[in-house]
């Protein structure tokens, strides 16, 4: 039984939210399960995160996994149904993270959220997961920064590539508890996904 599996857009995505798990919870044994993709030759696809959500696939992966971490990018949210506007006005991070959110639980359905809902964490990153790598390579001031994160960091850091390799090499300071604390609160959507966990009594369980 793993304590986390993961499904998510992406294999890149895997190395992001392992690293952040290891040093929130300040445990170097931690290893996300992959539930989707389940290996490297997968391409990304948001909508594979959709169907890899239904409540019949979801409860086959709770045989396995005590808590299932479901990530998705916003920035083709409207793909799905989720503007970034309301009333011609940006919604902020958490407001689009609670569409999204509530996005899901209308997939999954009333009755299966009520009963599995406490073993699922969403990990919305806005507007993509590699806006959750700024506070560790760019200046604070632009650590918050949502838009078109993966293009401004192949544009101005030089030796970035986006490869699972390289993704675990460069969170490797979010494997650190303490660095990983100092620095979650500069992107919003990182720091919801921190809030989410620590609102959750988690407790890690050895892996077998």
């Amino acid at each position: 039984m793993y304590t986390f599996g993961a499904i998510v857009e992406g294999i890149t995505d895997f190395p992001i939210i392992n690293s952040i798990l290891i040093g929130y919870f300040n445990d170097s044994k931690i290893d996300v399960n992959p539930i989707s993709p389940i290996n490297f030759k997968a391409s990304s696809n948001y909508d594979k995160v959709f169907k890899s959500c239904k409540p019949e696939k979801l409860k086959r992966a709770f045989l396995a996994n005590r808590y299932i971490i479901i990530h998705i990018d916003t920035d083709v949210s409207s793909s799905f149904g989720i503007s970034h506007y309301e009333d011609e006005q940006p919604l902020s991070p958490q407001q689009l993270i609670d569409k999204v959110t509530d996005k899901f639980k209308q997939q999954m359905g009333e009755e299966f959220y009520s009963q599995y809902g406490h073993r699922i964490i969403f990990a919305i990153a806005v507007h993509s997961i590699e806006c959750w790598l700024f506070p560790l390579l760019v200046s604070d001031d632009k650590s918050a920064e949502t838009e078109n994160c993966c293009q401004i960091l192949e544009k101005n850091i030089p030796s970035f590539r986006k490869k699972y390799d390289y993704y675990q090499e460069i969170t490797e300071r979010y494997r650190n508890h303490d660095d990983l604390l100092n620095l979650y609160s500069k992107n919003p959507s990182l720091k919801i996904f921190i809030e989410q966990l620590a609102s959750r009594n988690i407790e890690i369980i050895e892996e077998s």
